[in-house]
């Protein structure tokens, strides 16, 4: 009786033995997997730039934002980002195609009538010291001396109130602008001086407060 019970002991003993040894290996393939599923880990000096791709930021990254409008350089838009950059904040530039207008004019025409047409010739003349002769008619002149568009309208209503019809004239060219947005957090915002800084060292066309989308980040795709 004695040598049977040896017997089924030690055969429960070689099956527990064979159960655990399927176990560990079951769970070295599982981990060894895992392992090889995890991918190559790299310096971010190893990744080929080319690579590289960016990824939208999610609706969660949007926070207020600071834009200044209007530099005319890049040089400029820089060295106001750097400024912002070394006070803690991130910040981008932009870049847009505006189109600018320039050389501001009131062209008048002479009117057809003979008594309008000399109190015209005669308003030029005192007015503005500029002598014409007896011209055609439909003959038009044009006053060029505004500095900009709002000079120009200051004197088409002067010259409307006096009964001279005229209108203001422009050119058109497309330029080059670049923007600096910088991002705030909920616990730190740009300070006014940081503004009044920027504000009064270049002149820029808006300064705005708006909701925008943090800094693209980038992602290796090799």
């Amino acid at each position: 009786m004695l040598r049977w019970c040896c017997l089924f002991a030690l055969l429960a003993n070689a099956i527990m033995l064979l159960w655990y040894s399927s176990q560990v290996s079951t769970s070295a393939t599982r981990v060894e997997e895992n392992i090889g599923s995890t991918g190559t880990l790299r310096l971010v000096s190893e990744i080929n730039p080319k690579s590289l791709v960016w990824l939208k930021p999610r609706e969660s990254e949007l926070s207020s934002c600071v834009e200044f409008a209007g530099f005319k350089t890049i040089v400029n838009a820089k060295a106001v980002q750097q400024l912002v950059v070394e006070e803690g904040f991130e910040a981008e530039v932009l870049a847009e195609d505006k189109v600018i207008q320039h050389n501001y004019r009131i062209a008048l025409v002479l009117p057809d009538g003979l008594e309008d047409r000399l109190d015209t010739l005669d308003y030029l003349e005192q007015q503005e010291g500029i002598e014409l002769q007896e011209q055609a008619l439909g003959f038009e002149y044009e006053l060029m001396r505004f500095k900009s568009k709002k000079d120009a309208e200051l004197k088409l209503s002067e010259l409307q109130v006096v009964g001279i019809s005229s209108q203001v004239r422009y050119d058109e060219e497309q330029q080059q602008r670049f923007i600096v947005r910088v991002f705030e957090s909920i616990d730190r915002k740009l300070s006014n001086k940081i503004k009044e800084v920027v504000l009064g060292s270049y002149s820029l066309e808006k300064n705005e407060k708006k909701v925008c989308e943090r800094v693209a980040s980038l992602k290796a795709t090799e």
